[in-house]
């Protein structure tokens, strides 16, 4: 999302040309890292580091305030082509050896939810999904299409959940007996729209109503 991709700015929120909203408020470092394929929101004190790894995140997609998308990182040995930064770390003979820390690229996929105040360090997290407030899916996590993250979820490093499961808990527990219908596959998509269009309908009001106001001051 690079500076000439601006087109025009509402109130409190700037317009990308792929209409996208990103709040005032928000922080996007390493700009040109961060991808986004349209119609997103990006709501108030969003932190989302580009500089780091390359961030996408696909059409459609919510981010509530106060969450913060982080690419996941990995210890590597040295030599490891990539970008990295070295790390000193103790070995059992009292002496130091070094390794470096690498960042992966983090996916989000179309039409995806993620709530207010969450930690996400996944590599991957579906299409049609849908992450409650104050989760943390930690490094490297894998979330397939169509899940659903209740609220104050922590999700292990490394943990795999399949697609159409229901995940809750501290550490996460998958609810196998409680599997998502297949049709969450559509009717997220219907809700994504829905909610995008009622969101641009609402910034809309506010802005005309906030213009009618600064008028009858005027007068």
């Amino acid at each position: 999302m690079s500076v000439q991709d601006v087109t025009e700015s509402d109130e409190g929120y700037v317009k990308t040309a792929a209409h996208n909203y990103v709040s005032r408020k928000s922080i996007i470092h390493g700009p040109r890292n961060v991808e986004m394929k349209g119609k997103c929101v990006i709501a108030e004190d969003v932190i989302i580091r580009g500089d780091f790894a390359s961030v996408r995140i696909g059409r459609y997609c919510h981010l509530g305030r106060k969450t913060i998308i982080r690419p996941p990182s990995y210890l590597a040995s040295l030599g490891t082509i990539g970008r990295s930064i070295k790390e000193g770390a103790s070995n059992s003979g009292g002496g130091t050896s070094a390794a470096q820390l690498q960042f992966l690229p983090l996916l989000v996929g179309n039409h995806t939810h993620i709530g207010s105040n969450c930690i996400i360090e996944s590599a991957s997290i579906g299409s049609s999904c849908s992450i409650g407030n104050s989760c943390v899916i930690s490094k490297r996590v894998v979330i397939k299409d169509c899940c659903y993250i209740h609220d104050d979820t922590v999700i292990p490093p490394d943990t795999v959940i399949p697609p159409f499961s229901r995940v809750s808990g501290c550490p996460a527990r998958i609810f196998n007996n409680e599997e998502l219908p297949e049709s969450v596959a559509v009717t997220s998509v219907d809700d994504r729209v829905r909610d995008f269009s009622d969101f641009v309908r609402s910034l809309k009001n506010s802005n005309q109503d906030s213009d009618s106001g600064s008028s009858n001051d005027n007068s």
